[in-house]
């Protein structure tokens, strides 16, 4: 069996979910951050979420990760996602997540440099999803 590579954390505040990835992921690793991650949606029982993706130390990840972060995202479509913010720094590895994951293009998503402008966009989206 295959060493998990990447480590996550998971934490939830209010309706914003956070996830913050550490270090490089291979299939093994990103495999078992997603099951985490759609039993706390699951939590929700079909009420409204935000997502955070901390990505700020993150190295990266094996090709088959993408695969399955596209796959998680076709799932985050079904579900009652309101928008989804990323906290990361680095271009190059936004481009090959865009590139990788075409399930993201229907989403309310918006990338961000640091934490606090990502929650506050997230907390904007709320407003306007209540409106």
């Amino acid at each position: 069996m295959a060493v998990e590579h990447g480590k996550y954390f998971i934490s939830v505040d209010g309706d914003i979910i956070t996830v913050k990835a550490v270090g490089a992921f291979n299939s093994e690793g990103i495999v078992k951050a997603i099951e985490e991650l759609e039993s706390v949606i699951e939590s929700f029982s079909q009420k409204k979420f935000k997502l955070l993706f901390d990505y700020l130390e993150t190295e990266g990840g094996t090709p088959d990760v993408f695969e399955k972060i596209n796959e998680c995202n076709i799932w985050l479509n079904s579900q009652n996602m309101v928008a989804k913010a990323l906290v990361i720094n680095s271009s190059t590895y936004l481009a090959i997540l865009e590139n990788r994951t075409p399930a993201r293009s229907s989403q309310n998503a918006k990338s961000f440099n640091d934490k606090t402008s990502a929650i506050n966009w997230l907390k904007l989206q709320s407003q306007q999803a209540n409106n």
